[in-house]
């Protein structure tokens, strides 16, 4: 399958991370609210429409193909997925769902000067000109100096970003 004919990034292209739908223990480890996933499923299906492109930085969901199936009917969009570490189903299983599994790292170019990368955990070392979005460390705090974070590593994991995807312009302008 050629991805370039299915997925381009766009300034409106939705990217969210570490969603973990009933992963039920991830509310307690990252202080969610007791609601979390009607909050999460809600502002998904407000903010993005059937046919807007949805970029999962991983960690979607966790426990049965029926939940799978579950949440693949009742969200909005056409999600394509970098695996997390928490997401375990086979890519073919996840395509007949209409969910594209996409490689980790995505890299691409965004405007005239800007190189993307798109991953689970942070890439780093990470070479000058790039911004990596990333999710994967959720509500924890970038690991000490000297862990190779920086300034253009960008954290999309929902207890950062208020719950909810958010379009590419409104995290990175392009260059």
């Amino acid at each position: 399958m050629d991805i370039e004919n299915i997925f381009e990034i766009t300034p409106d292209t939705w990217i969210i991370s570490d969603t973990h739908f009933f992963h039920e223990n991830i509310g307690n480890y990252c202080s969610r609210p007791e609601n979390w996933q009607d909050v999460i499923i809600k502002n998904w299906n407000v903010l993005i429409s059937r046919d807007e492109q949805v970029l999962h930085l991983g960690d979607f969901a966790l426990g049965k193909k029926s939940n799978f199936e579950l949440l693949t009917n009742l969200l909005n969009g056409k999600l394509f997925l970098i695996r997390g570490n928490h997401d375990r189903l086979g890519r073919t299983y996840c395509e007949t769902q209409g969910v594209t599994i996409l490689n980790d790292p995505l890299m691409v170019k965004f405007g005239d000067y800007v190189m993307l990368a798109f991953s689970h955990r942070s890439i780093f070392p990470l070479s000058d000109g790039i911004i990596n979005l990333h999710g994967h460390i959720h509500n924890n705090p970038p690991p000490l100096e000297g862990s190779g974070l920086g300034p253009n590593h960008i954290n999309m994991s929902v207890e950062v970003r208020e719950y909810r995807p958010w379009r590419l312009r409104e995290i990175v302008k392009p260059g």
